[in-house]
This record gives structure tokens, C-alpha cells and sequence, in this order.
């Protein structure tokens, strides 16, 4: 029998421990590097990606809105993650334990195979969120950050906040993953996530013009998004909107 954890002691039962313990990760690496990315904006690190908030648009209020709907993307999360593990469902995933139980170098593999299919998945949800029956029910929300901020990361309605959680579920159900390399997944895909709304680019100007670069998805790229609410639907690369058409003519 596993001997229980601190949390396990504090909190009795299957459901309230992985919730807090889920609150907790979410809430605290999506804090962190929100306030650094956020912080290295204001003081002008990087090149703006625009000029300015829309007009009539308060700074302060701004930034309690996202935050404040990013607070119940935090909660959504860690009832997803209580369901998870509460529940037993983990047990039918793919997680696996026991570092030795896969090859040597699947660490690694899988973690740059979990972005991969993130990625896809994530493009399906956000066109599909972008059709007039879901756009006003799921993703104005998080649209009403014309100029997001990095706090604009999590400032999702909990309906989209519940469907993006269950992007990675889904992946955890198709792809063998140690807890640490689902960890360290989630951690490029925040810190990504965070980069992409702060409003401040860190690549080159002709990044979209480089091999690689042109593959790569950017802070510029995703403010475009929110300015016009089409193209760029991508996560971390851009061959998804490349190969299907959604990209603006003057990135290609």
C-alpha cells in the first residue's frame, strides 16, 4: 500500500486533494509566468506587437477581467484533474509510472510528440470555436482581450476552459507519458501560451521569412489574431494554418 502524502493528510478523500493539488500546479505556473512575461512587457523588453489598447479601454479593468476569468480556468482545471484522478479514470490512460517501463529516450519523445498532437487538436478546437454557433457560447471571452496581456493566457469562458482541459485528457488516453513529462508538456505549452498573448515579440523581424521560423508560431502572429479574430489558429507552430489556408497573406 502507498503510504499517504502530506496532502493526502491534510485533505481526506479522492476527490478534494487532486482538485487543490490541480488548483495549485495550474494556478501557480500560470501566476509566475504571467507576471514575468507581463512584467518584462512593461518594461519594454522585446518589440510591441501593436501600438496601443483600443479606445475607451481601461488598463486596470483590463487586466481584473482576464484575471478574474483565468482564476475560474484555474478551478475548471483542477475539477478536471480531481475527475481524473479522484474518480480512478487515470488508471484507464496512457500515464505510466515507472521511468523504466519505456525506452530510453521516450521521455523526451513523447513530450515533443504530446505539443505535436496538442497542436493539431488545438487548431480543430479553435476554428470550430470561431463558427457562429460557438463563438458568442465559448470563445468571446477570450476575444475580449482585442489586446491581450499575458494574464490573457487562462481568460477563457469555462465552457472552453473545460474543452481545452480535455484536449490533453485525450492525449493522456493515446499517448504513453511519465507524470513528470506530462509536467514538463504543460510547462512548454503555459509558458507558449503566455508568450503568445503578452503582447511583446522576442523573435526577429524576419522570423516568419526563416526555415525554421516560418514554421514557428509567434506573439505577432497570435496579436493579429485577436485584432481581427480570424486567421492564426495555431498553437505553437503554423503549418496548420499554412496547409489549410488561414494565414495572413502578409506572414506567408
Amino acid at each position: 500500500m502507498t503510504p499517504p502524502t502530506l496532502l493526502d493528510t491534510l485533505l481526506p478523500g479522492p476527490i478534494l486533494a487532486p482538485f487543490v493539488y490541480g488548483v495549485l500546479l495550474y494556478g501557480t505556473r500560470y501566476l509566475v509566468m504571467a507576471l514575468a512575461l507581463y512584467g518584462l512587457a512593461r518594461r519594454g523588453w522585446g518589440r510591441p506587437v501593436d501600438a496601443a489598447y483600443p479606445a475607451g479601454d481601461d488598463r486596470a479593468l483590463h487586466l481584473r477581467r482576464e484575471i478574474g476569468h483565468a482564476a475560474g480556468t484555474v478551478l475548471v482545471f483542477g475539477l478536471v484533474n480531481a475527475t481524473l484522478f479522484g474518480t480512478g479514470l487515470i488508471k484507464h490512460t496512457q500515464l505510466y509510472f515507472r521511468l523504466d517501463a519505456a525506452p530510453a529516450g521516450w521521455f523526451a519523445l513523447s513530450v515533443v510528440l504530446a505539443l505535436v498532437l496538442h497542436d493539431a487538436l488545438f487548431y480543430a478546437l479553435h476554428r470550430l470555436m470561431h463558427t457562429r454557433p460557438l463563438y458568442r457560447r465559448m470563445h468571446l471571452t477570450h476575444h475580449r482581450s482585442v489586446r491581450p496581456t499575458a494574464f490573457a493566457a487562462y481568460s477563457f469562458h469555462p465552457w472552453e476552459a473545460l474543452a481545452e482541459s480535455l484536449l490533453v485528457v485525450a492525449i493522456l488516453f493515446v499517448l504513453p507519458m511519465h507524470p513528470l513529462a506530462l509536467l514538463a508538456f504543460q510547462t512548454v505549452s503555459t509558458l507558449i501560451n503566455v508568450y503568445g498573448h503578452c503582447g511583446r515579440e522576442f523573435y526577429p523581424p524576419d522570423w516568419h521569412r526563416h526555415p525554421v521560423g516560418r514554421w514557428i508560431n509567434t506573439s505577432t502572429l497570435h496579436a493579429h489574431h485577436h485584432a481581427t479574430g480570424r486567421d492564426h489558429y495555431g498553437l505553437y507552430f503554423t503549418w496548420w494554418d499554412r496547409w489549410l489556408g488561414s494565414t495572413d497573406p502578409a506572414r506567408r
